[in-house]
Formats: structure tokens, sequence, C-alpha cells
């Protein structure tokens, strides 16, 4: 799976799009911390970062945090489920 999806962002513009604009939301309303929940190999995590977003990731499979601190040091990934988050 990361490797099969290492590479789609570059593919697939509409995505890119969809991100920038939601990212262009966040600002609008004050920025604050982004869960990438789900966040797999990072990748979405990372292009938020990118657009200048407090983007962190959470992830169930150990395997996928793994490739995601790996291929996006520096950012904050996190083992567990969504419904172990704390949100205020």
């Amino acid at each position: 799976y990361a490797d099969l999806t290492r590479h789609l962002l570059d593919e697939t513009p509409e995505e890119r799009a969809v991100l920038a604009l939601f990212a262009d939301l966040v600002r609008a309303q004050g920025g604050g911390p982004v869960a990438d929940v789900g966040c797999g190999t990072g990748r979405i995590t990372a292009h938020l970062h990118q657009l200048g977003l407090d983007a962190f990731g959470i992830d169930l499979s150990p395997g996928m945090i793994e490739v995601a601190r790996r291929d996006h040091p520096g950012l904050r990934f996190d083992l567990g489920s969504m419904t172990d988050l704390t949100l205020a």
C-alpha cells in the first residue's frame, strides 16, 4: 500500500486543489491543529503541513505510522484510534 500511494498526489491535481481549498478554509477560521485521521503513510498530513497547516496524523496501523515517521521526519504521527483523541 505504501509503495502504491507514494506518488498519488503528484498524479491527482484534483486532490491537491481540494486540499488547498481545505487549507484556505482552516486559515479563514483562525487556523488551529488539523488531525489527519487514518493518515496511513502520512502523505496527506505532509501536504497539509506544506500548505502551512499545523497538521498531525493518527492511524491504527503500526506499520503505516512507521512509514509515515520515516518518510516525513519532523512531523507528528501518533499510533491510535480517533476515538482516543481529546478535542477541545
